[in-house]
């Protein structure tokens, strides 16, 4: 058996699967994945929607862990439900056809997990009051009973999700395998199975977590960290890597953050007797005393978080969202910023104190609460870090000082200027392979873009890259229409450009009797649109804080004739195929926000050194966003849908001609007008 055989017709996977159709496309992917995996190269490799681009990568995974014993693969994806499909469908579907029987696993986020600890407490607890459980309640119980994985992937219910919430599983409050309910925990069955396993199903954030874990803690990749030991990885949805990984390479400070860990430290709880942990453990003191003194410091740092806080708002002023911090803030209030040197320097003490005034082998039945008590005042020290480097900044080329404001209090956080180098050292050059993949990484016929944010660009001697289109014939399914005599996108002009939005929305909407996503960049004009447009339009929903986007996508595809209008999150991931969407309209050119603090300092990082962050950054990126929105559309061969992009700056500019080339080959009228869009999508549609 060889990748030729488990993909040609009569092979493996023709004879196993009903309906299995041969993908020239499909073979190639599989065996530059197959390539990439013996000789140690990493690959990126864009798969057009259709190839079957999990089978692409599965089938030479397996067939590379099962002829060496020693190995294992760890697959990343960017959703649970992408991970799930892995793992329930797609992998027991090949590991039938192959007849392999390497061991598998999937691994969410701890928080995924139900703490059981937490929840007998609580049951308890509301036992003893005499509380009697609502009908919710009675069927989270239920479900907990007869759970095997207490994941929260397997509740479809937004109820019972908010009971769960309050009783995930967290590193933080967990006694390890001191708890009593250690045997028969969720969390660490999971990860027993991921430590037997050779194959893997996780997410990117734990895979990055897992690289960060081991480069500063000094393991080796063939060691067990967060994940188990593994020579191959496969992360899926690629397009993701940057925000991934710039989410997990960042670090944050706030007073909420730290006054947690101080509650943590005094909060009177039951399985404490009614005490805190630190009174619970006063007969662990080498000290006596040390633990009231601890006590005392926690409450004059509660005194100098508010001040600090205080201080933050008088210097970053109130109600700004985010903030970049410059050179030139720290210049004028690098001395009032040092006041936050005693705070940290007093959490430093706490946790000095808690090594040198406590037991180092306690009793055994307090050590797993000793062991809380470590890691509560390590997290507290690593706070007490960030604040420092915060207020010593200086390392402009590498870091990115910045500052959120939350609940009328700033956070400050310290993200990585350049997440390619990182990825690069801390995780591709110390494994034997990793593969890329997705539907949308190249632009036009380049990879290098996504290389310098992937880590890629510093592998070159161990890169391979290739695309893949689609199977589906796009030129006869897909018709792109923009109006010749359409507007251009400004700023300055939003008002009038939503009534233009409005009215050939409208007419687009009522031409395809519904089916539609019409997709923004901006809340405030999708809300203006509806305004103006929701009384003409039947069955017309609309993106809010009301409706979650599962419960929404769920409406959109429940009726059949309905029309969406969606901002950020719906520009991908959204499976809708059949008659169910017909149109997509894309209202302006999908840039972004170059205010953002990250993006601001990027760019600005960029021209200091030569580069051009328009053409560098803000056009590669709009156009894998509408490579993305184009992609909603065709999910299958019998789709046919029509994409309407109201901005005109994708035929009157330079970068949008650019952005423009690199969409699919598909079906574009020469003389779309205004006046003859509905016409044109009636005839293609209908």
């Amino acid at each position: 058996m060889d990748i030729d055989s488990i993909f040609s017709p009569g092979g493996e996977l023709d004879s196993a699967l009903p309906g299995f159709s041969f993908r020239e496309g499909q073979l190639e992917m599989a065996r530059l994945v197959e390539k990439a995996m013996r000789e140690d190269k990493h690959l990126v490799v864009e798969a057009g929607t259709g190839i079957g681009k999990s089978f692409a990568y599965l089938a030479p995974a397996f067939l590379q862990i099962a002829s060496d014993e020693s190995s294992a693969c760890i697959v990343a994806t960017s959703t649970i439900t992408l991970q799930k499909q892995l793992y329930d469908k797609d992998i027991p579907l090949l590991k039938g056809a192959l007849g392999l029987d390497v061991p598998t696993a999937i691994l969410f986020g701890r928080s995924n997990y139900l703490c059981l600890r937490r929840y007998e407490d609580q049951r308890l607890e509301k036992e003893s009051l005499k509380v009697q459980p609502s009908d919710e309640e009675k069927a989270f119980d239920e479900w907990v009973d007869a759970t095997d994985t207490g994941a929260l992937p397997e509740l479809d219910s937004e109820a019972l999700g908010r009971l769960f919430s309050a009783l995930a599983s967290d590193e933080k409050d967990c006694p390890s395998f001191r708890c009593p309910y250690y045997s028969r925990c969720f969390f660490y069955s999971a990860r027993r199975a991921a430590l037997k396993a050779r194959i893997v199903v996780t997410n990117h954030h734990l895979l990055l977590l897992d690289a960060r874990n081991r480069a500063e803690n000094g393991k080796d990749f063939s060691e067990d960290a967060v994940l188990p030991g593994y020579r191959y990885a496969i992360l899926d949805e690629a397009h993701h890597i940057e925000d991934e990984a710039t989410e997990v390479l960042s670090d944050a400070y706030s007073s909420d953050r730290v006054s947690r860990y101080l509650d943590y430290l005094t909060r009177k709880e039951r399985r404490f007797g009614s005490a805190s942990i630190l009174d619970f453990l006063s007969i662990e003191e080498k000290d006596r005393g040390i633990g009231a003194r601890i006590k005392e410091r926690i409450a004059h740092i509660r005194t100098m978080l508010q001040e600090y806080d205080r201080l933050l708002s008088s210097i970053l002023g109130a109600d700004r969202g985010e903030l970049l911090l410059t050179p030139g803030f720290y210049e004028r209030c690098r001395d009032r910023l040092r006041e936050g040197e005693a705070i940290s320097e007093e959490l430093r003490r706490i946790h000095a104190d808690v090594y040198s005034g406590y037991s180092e082998s306690p009793a055994e039945e307090n050590a797993s609460y000793m062991e809380l008590l470590v890691r509560y005042t390590e997290t507290l020290a690593s706070y007490a870090d960030v604040l420092s480097s915060f207020i010593r900044f200086s390392d402009w080329d590498e870091r990115i000082p910045y500052a959120v404001e939350r609940g009328g209090r700033w956070e400050i956080r310290l993200a990585p200027m350049d997440t390619g180098p990182v990825l690069s050292r801390m995780l591709l050059r110390n494994i034997s392979s990793m593969i890329y993949s997705s539907a949308t990484v190249s632009i036009g016929d380049s990879f290098e873009y996504f290389a310098r944010r992937s880590g890629l660009a510093e592998e070159r001697e161990r890169m391979l890259s290739a695309s893949f289109g689609s199977p589906f014939r796009y030129e006869r399914n897909l018709m792109l229409l923009v109006p010749q005599d359409g507007r251009s996108f400004s700023s300055g002009e939003s008002a009038s450009y939503a009534e233009y939005v409005s009215s050939v929305v409208k007419d687009a909407i009522q031409s395809s009797g519904g089916g539609a996503l019409v997709l923004f960049t901006s809340k405030e004009m999708m809300r203006s649109v509806y305004q103006r447009i929701s009384g003409d339009i039947d069955d017309l929903l609309l993106q809010d804080d009301r409706a979650s986007r599962a419960s929404l996508l769920a409406s959109f595809r429940e009726r059949k004739d309905s029309s969406l209008l969606a901002v950020s999150s719906f520009w991908e991931g959204i499976d809708a195929p059949g008659d169910t969407l017909r149109l997509v309209i894309i209202v302006k050119l999908p840039f972004s926000v170059p205010s953002t603090p990250i993006a601001a300092a990027r760019s600005a990082h960029l021209e200091k050194s030569g580069g051009r962050p328009f053409m560098e950054i803000a056009v590669p990126e709009a156009t894998l966003r509408l490579k993305q929105g184009l992609g909603r559309l065709i999910r299958n061969e019998e789709d046919r849908g029509v994409v309407l992009i109201l901005d005109t700056r994708i035929l009157s500019t330079y970068y949008g001609r650019a952005m423009l080339s690199a969409l699919p080959r598909c079906y574009v009228p020469e003389d779309t007008m205004i006046g003859n869009i509905p016409d044109k999508i009636e005839r293609f549609l209908f």
